[in-house]
């Protein structure tokens, strides 16, 4: 793009709307910008639609000035990058004004003006390249845009306008360029909708208050330790992933944490011993020093020395746990376990994630009477139920619209999920593949209940004495109930807010229960 006094780089965001930096174009006023579309080798015209000052949000659209111009647009993502993730930026700076790339790493957030910026190492960014899209390699999308160079002449990095404060500031944008991809999507031939395993991040819908009780806990200004609480299928090592691999999103640079999963279910952890290992080598991999050397594993001073050296180099340990109940299959083994990681956490030299089917003042407290490991979660429970609504529909919308089966998903389809799901996220998505698969809602629905059994026996198997009733109880069999075990199906998901079952089909299988 050429104005007055200097040229700069835009990009296509919705139909014949491209969007650049303020201060690239703030020269322009009311004249006409240039604009050389270098696939096309072809010269427009566009005028100045919206400008934000340079000084503090440096954004603005223009719009072309040839109506039925065919272009692409690119695809947008709100998430912010990953810690290092790797990024490239394709502009027209100076001294390369036919086009050049350039690639950064991401290291963190800056602030001007009270709002956020990416902050890029590692790749250069000259005068012209400022308004060229920043596409996240991992994620195949564009992130944010390019406006400040930290050194034109030296590749000491950038910084780049988030997504979310573009959309923030031009709120139809979002819409505009959904609409587009929309109409413009070619079906896939690939069913979007896959359950059983858990999604990656970029696949995560909802979950907005589970994600900041946990933001709040491990994020705050000491770490603290936390439970998530929900049955199978439900969702919780989804919610440990995102935890894992959007470590931003719960805590802040400074706070150097360092995050190491370990699950239950796998042999190796089945003991205090190897669960200590796994620490060891997570903690290794990570920072590129052994906290502890493996033949002193079975050394409680040496593994407390080599906690201790963590926190003093300002790293923040958080430990996922998932699965608990693998540790009470084998009670034996872990007597003393729940005291020595109470005081490691108590000390500041860790903090711990755990995720398990019923809360841990309950079930750890029923197994070790005496016991003060639960104390130090505060009882801070995340309940992992049913999705907003508004999260599960997007699930679906996006699912069909995306893939390009539908162009709108009608309110038929989402009546009929909600009646076989609740909201269930493994259930959704099971729903929405069968239908995905089928077309047909009676087919569908036939083979929804023929996968979906053997996964509600295991859930059936998971409730107490107490809870089956209940689910007898609103089903419609027998009479007896308790609020407070209503109230905990409820947060589970497993209870509708009027009392029903979640799924009409799930009630079926409730009654042929004895």
């Amino acid at each position: 793009m050429s104005v007055p006094g200097g040229h700069g780089t835009g990009f296509f965001v919705a139909p014949q709307l491209i969007l650049t930096c303020a201060h690239v174009v703030e020269s322009a006023n009311s004249e006409t910008i240039n604009v050389f579309w270098k696939s096309q080798n072809q010269q427009y015209n566009a005028s100045l639609e919206k400008i934000l000052p340079a000084d503090h949000l440096d954004l603005a659209i223009l719009k072309l000035n040839t109506p039925d111009l065919n272009h692409p647009c690119i695809n947008f993502e709100s998430l912010y990058p990953q810690l290092n993730d790797d990024l490239f930026s394709y502009g027209y700076p100076q001294d390369y004004p036919d086009g050049d790339s350039a690639t950064f790493k991401y290291e963190g957030e800056s602030f001007k003006g009270n709002s956020p910026l990416y902050k890029l190492k590692g790749g250069q960014a000259n005068y012209g390249a400022s308004g060229s899209p920043l596409l996240n390699q991992r994620t195949g999308k564009v992130c944010g845009i390019l406006n400040i160079s930290r050194n034109p002449s030296m590749d000491l990095g950038g910084r780049a306008v988030p997504v979310t404060i573009i959309f923030a500031q031009f709120p139809e944008l979002a819409e505009l360029n959904q609409r587009f991809h929309q109409k413009n999507a070619k079906k896939t031939g690939i069913n979007p909708f896959d359950y059983g395993t858990p999604v990656s991040p970029e696949r995560f819908y909802g979950r907005k208050q589970a994600i900041l009780e946990v933001k709040s806990r491990i994020g705050a200004i000491a770490s603290q330790s936390i439970n998530i609480v929900g049955m199978r299928r439900n969702g919780k090592t989804s919610l440990l992933r995102l935890i894992r691999e959007r470590t931003e999103m719960f805590c802040q640079p400074q706070q150097k944490p360092l995050i190491v999963t370990l699950d239950l279910q796998s042999p190796k952890f089945h003991t205090p011993e190897g669960i200590i290992e796994g620490l060891r080598r997570e903690i290794l991999k990570q920072t590129g020093t052994e906290p502890w050397r493996q033949d002193v594993n079975d050394d409680p001073f040496e593994v407390e020395d080599g906690f201790i050296w963590l926190r003093d180099q300002g790293y923040r340990l958080i430990v996922i746990l998932d699965e608990f109940e693998g540790i009470f299959r084998r009670l034996e083994l872990f007597q003393d376990w729940g005291e020595d990681w109470r005081a490691k956490a108590s000390a500041g030299m860790l903090a711990m994630v755990i995720a398990s089917k019923r809360p841990l003042s309950a079930d750890w407290k029923t197994r070790f009477p005496t016991s003060s490991f639960t104390n130090i979660f505060n009882q801070c429970i995340v309940g992992a139920g049913a999705l907003e609504e508004e999260s599960w529909h997007d699930l679906v919308k996006d699912g069909f619209i995306q893939s390009g089966e539908m162009d709108v998903v009608p309110d038929q389809l989402i009546d009929w999920i909600d009646e076989l799901t609740g909201g269930l996220p493994f259930y959704v998505k099971m729903a929405a593949s069968m239908f995905w698969q089928y077309g047909d809602y009676e087919q569908a629905r036939t083979e929804f209940i023929y996968q979906a059994t053997p996964r509600f026996e295991e859930l059936w198997a998971d409730l107490t004495a107490s809870e089956r009733q209940i689910m007898k109880n609103a089903a419609g069999k027998i009479l007896i109930q308790s609020n407070a075990v209503v109230h905990d199906l409820k947060r589970h998901g497993l209870l509708r807010s009027n009392g029903g079952l979640f799924s009409s089909a799930f009630a079926e299988f409730v009654r042929n229960q004895r």
